[in-house]
């Protein structure tokens, strides 16, 4: 797979084509960038994981019941 990504800041009615795209199936995705995405450091992952210490209220932590495994046929 080959990819081009390009940002353009102030695009026009008629966006041009790389000529490594041309005459090649292509698919063209359009995604307004109207806010970044909100970049996470790993102090703030720190943060977050220490903000859940301590937050299980209860006796046990059990898992419930899973069902029985069903049965398949074996591969040949």
């Amino acid at each position: 797979m080959f990819a081009i990504r390009q940002i353009i800041e102030n695009p026009q009615e008629m966006i041009p084509i790389p000529p490594e795209l041309r005459h090649r199936r292509t698919e063209v995705i359009f995604i307004a960038l109207d806010s970044l995405p909100e970049q996470t450091t790993p102090t703030a992952k720190k943060h977050t994981l220490k903000s859940l210490a301590g937050c299980w209220e209860g006796e046990t932590l059990e898992r419930a019941p899973q069902g029985n495994y069903e049965t398949r046929r074996e591969l040949v």
